[in-house]
């Protein structure tokens, strides 16, 4: 099992539309059931993306607040995506569930093993943005931290942050990769092709070659309930994440 946590440090960059996406993306490449995604983020939105229903109940937190298998909170897609989503909660049960997480640091790793995910190939690990709890938990089972990044000066100013916390991440686990990918490109956009540039001249080989370009469809797709490779297969965004998609295994298994 491959875990890749897709982390940011600012909100607004289409974060979770990207682990979507590239996880269905991904679940073309290997299969159907090859591949699971889990909400960390309290915003609980991941699951839209799969056709779910808005109320999906207790969800992983309330599932792991009362001590009960997450295996019965799995929601297997059409798109061949199973998902598990962060769930309905109270404030109570929300911080309740993130008191466990900061008792049990290594909590959210050994969920995904007992849960019977360690069968996918491919787990993609949604979390909300900046530091935090959820952030903590997941870089601790990931093998890859992916990196959504907008190409403007927003998300080029938090770069230097987020290197300090990956370099940190990298003293306690050597073993964890971390790659940038820049979403919801403007290809007229002069200031964010220069972003661009300079990014890929410092970080090199650490920047996914290919980029997502900004196209309505992936907005579209989520208002249908659904990830673009299935709204607009012919789409301009699908075929930017199957690239995506391609490029991130390739990396992986280096």
């Amino acid at each position: 099992m491959i875990v890749i946590a897709v982390i940011s440090m600012k909100g607004g960059v289409g974060k979770t539309s990207a682990t979507a996406n590239i996880a269905a993306s991904l679940a073309k490449l290997l299969g159907n059931g090859a591949v699971g995604v889990i909400d960390l983020d309290p915003q609980n939105s991941l699951h839209l993306h799969f056709g779910q229903s808005f109320q999906v109940g207790g969800g992983l937190a309330a599932a792991s607040v009362m001590d009960t298998d997450w295996a019965d909170e799995i929601y297997c897609s059409e798109y061949g995506v199973d998902c598990v989503p962060y769930g309905d909660v109270t404030e109570q049960e929300r911080e309740a569930f993130e008191e466990l997480l900061e008792t049990q640091p290594e909590f959210i790793g050994k969920q995904l093993y007992a849960s019977g995910f360690a069968q996918k190939r491919v787990v993609l690990i949604d979390t909300p943005p900046g530091p935090s709890v959820y952030l903590r938990q997941a870089s601790q089972c990931a093998d890859v931290a992916l990196v959504v990044l907008l190409a403007d000066g927003g998300s080029y100013a938090t770069i230097p942050a987020m290197e300090t916390w990956l370099e940190e991440m990298h003293i306690k686990r050597p073993e964890l990769k971390s790659m940038y990918v820049f979403n919801q490109v403007d290809g007229m956009n002069a200031l964010g092709q220069d972003v661009i540039e300079v990014v890929r001249l410092h970080l090199t080989s650490r920047v996914v070659r290919s980029v997502i370009h900004v196209d309505e469809s992936v907005a579209e797709a989520l208002a249908f309930q659904k990830p673009v490779a299935a709204y607009a297969p012919h789409s301009q965004a699908s075929h930017d994440i199957d690239h995506v998609a391609k490029q991130l295994m390739q990396y992986v298994v280096q």
